[in-house]
């Protein structure tokens, strides 16, 4: 694959892209919690502009009080401050909790309210429809991945999840403001002022940022690493803590297989929605016949989510690659052709699967007829 390849990822028919690809970016790989709240924080104190917040859950703990009180204070300086969390992921962040942010002058908005009297004046979306993306941008700097704002993903104990996020640098800032501004717009309404792009670094990478939102027939990110797919030859290694693959990439990963590509998954054992867990379990017998093999993570729970093609390709991001997500979900995906943010991602899918068990495809054929039961049931609902 070559750099040339980035911007023909998509060829939009409709909506504008929401997202878009430079060159000359930094990227950061970060697998350690605390690590990653620290530099976040850092940045949000660091910031004179610009500071806007996205999230699906933001818990008032103790990791989620530090950053509402690091947006307050970003505010009374005078930056652009917004918070932007998803009601159904965040139901314990109240008025109350945001209120220092609203009276330094911030804005906070939540993602389609649950409660009906919660709903009015805003467009009626159904239920299903979240906000999954984690986003942070602190003047130049961005921040995107799987990782929530909550003590399940760093603090004082251990964490419960192992997840990962993604440090950017350069103009692509730029593009993740523009996926940024997509949520507020589904949220509110209202439009957001995109910041000039940051200068490129001249030994930098090129990326796309792209966005997913089914709802807006936004699906940039999805068409990206189907095409990307159609170009890997030798290596694809998924990550992903919810293996409930649309069929087109159910598709790609067996095809790929048969064709002789390295392609592996690893994916939760252990599980904090054990019946996505099941459900995805029913799809493993097409895979192990086409060659695909299957990692289950056992502990601490896998909830990050990243791909990488031919060891040159490294997308990471708050996607699933799944089918919940595609049909429901507001998405975020970087994509880097980086040989070297590429091996930061390969040494963590690697260092993972000492912590994973391999599925055999006669260990699958052994499951008990309940097993075989309760997987099929449940992935039928998981269509929904």
């Amino acid at each position: 694959m070559s750099a040339d390849l980035l911007p023909a990822l998509y060829t939009p028919s409709g909506p504008p892209v929401v997202g878009g690809t430079s060159a000359g970016n930094r990227l950061t790989l970060i697998t350690d919690g605390n690590e990653a709240f620290r530099l976040a924080y850092e940045a949000i104190r660091q910031a004179r502009t610009r500071v806007w917040l996205e999230s699906y859950i933001v818990e008032p703990d103790e990791v989620g009080r530090p950053a509402i009180a690091a947006l307050a204070e970003a505010a009374r300086r005078g930056c652009d401050v917004v918070l932007l969390f998803d009601r159904w992921g965040s139901p314990r962040l109240g008025r109350r909790h945001a209120a220092p942010i609203l009276e330094a002058g911030g804005r906070v908005a939540t993602f389609n309210p649950v409660l009906p009297w919660q709903k009015l004046g805003r467009k009626v979306a159904s239920i299903l429809h979240r906000d999954h993306r984690k986003i942070l941008i602190a003047d130049d700097v961005g921040f995107c991945g799987g990782r929530n704002i909550s003590v399940d993903y760093g603090g004082a104990g251990p964490a419960r999840f192992f997840d990962e996020t993604v440090r950017l640098e350069g103009p692509c800032v730029r593009d993740l403001a523009h996926v940024f501004a997509d949520s507020f717009y589904d949220a509110t309404g209202a439009s957001l002022a995109l910041p000039p792009p940051p200068p490129p670094f001249p030994d930098g990478v090129p990326v796309a940022v792209l966005g997913l939102n089914a709802r807006q027939q936004e699906l940039d990110l999805k068409r990206a690493i189907h095409r990307l797919l159609q170009h890997t030859r030798r290596s694809c290694y998924v990550m992903t803590p919810y293996f409930i693959p649309p069929r087109w990439f159910m598709n790609a990963l067996c095809e790929l297989a048969r064709r002789g590509t390295d392609v592996r998954v690893l994916t939760a054992g252990h599980s904090d929605v054990p019946a996505a867990r099941t459900a995805g379990r029913h799809l493993y017998g097409r895979l192990l016949r086409a060659g695909v093999r299957i990692f289950e993570h056992r502990h601490p729970i896998l909830h990050a989510k990243h791909l990488t093609l031919d060891d040159t390709v490294g997308i990471a991001g708050s996607y699933n690659v799944d089918r919940y997500g595609e049909k429901h979900n507001l998405e975020v995906g970087v994509i880097a052709l980086d040989p070297a943010f590429t091996a930061q991602l390969n040494r963590t899918f690697f260092e993972r699967l000492h912590h994973a068990e391999e599925i055999t495809r006669s260990a699958w054929q052994r499951r008990t007829l309940a097993a075989r039961a309760a997987q099929w049931s449940l992935f039928q609902l998981s269509r929904i």
